[in-house]
């Protein structure tokens, strides 16, 4: 003989069942949670992982000092030049050559950048080329800023990622190294540059 259940029995039963999905749906959320920071604080640990060894393979590559002295530097006419020469203003030092593509495509940036301040901005760009090659893209190009060649190979002072750019303050002191191409000419670089002058 079937009976059926009191009223309050299923009353019982419905809440606790409603209590089971409850707790199920807070724990599945708890994990839905814990999940997403965990994933969060693991990126984080990730990405500073990546930003040290960059930092690191930064200063591996790339010389944090220069001996420009030993690399017996020259204007296109042959004649000696020191970039000591050149303080007083800020130094924009532009390690390149002319197969270099993102080298080229930064140069308009770099005129744009020289000839809006003359007095207080030195764009430099320095090559170990022939002569003769840096001659004749000159003469295809009417760039205001100073070209110089490089009487030793640049490899010699571990130069050998171009572009490579390095900002000197007006007493000849390294403040930034940048890597690739760039737009030397934006408003952001321009404040980040003339706040050393």
């Amino acid at each position: 003989m079937q009976v059926c259940p009191p009223a309050s029995a299923l009353c019982s039963c419905s809440h606790s069942f409603t209590c089971t999905l409850s707790r199920t749906f807070k724990s599945k959320a708890m994990t839905r949670r814990q999940t997403f920071w965990a994933a969060y604080a693991v990126g984080f640990a990730v990405t500073s992982i990546i930003a040290v060894f960059a930092f690191y393979m930064l200063n591996q590559t790339v010389p944090q000092r220069v001996n420009w002295q030993a690399l017996q530097l020259t204007n296109l006419q042959g004649k000696p030049v020191s970039i000591d020469n050149y303080k007083g203003r800020v130094v924009l030092l532009n390690v390149w050559a002319t197969w270099c593509k993102p080298c080229l495509e930064e140069l308009p940036s770099m005129d744009r950048l020289q000839q809006l301040y003359p007095d207080k901005i030195a764009v430099l760009t320095v090559s170990d080329e022939e002569m003769e090659k840096l001659l004749k893209f000159r003469s295809r190009q009417t760039y205001s800023f100073t070209y110089l060649k490089a009487n030793t190979p640049l490899a010699n002072q571990q130069l050998t990622v171009y572009p490579t750019t390095y900002i000197l303050n007006p007493s000849g002191e390294v403040e930034e190294i940048y890597l690739g191409e760039q737009a030397w000419d934006s408003e952001k670089m321009q404040k980040r540059l003339l706040k050393y002058y």
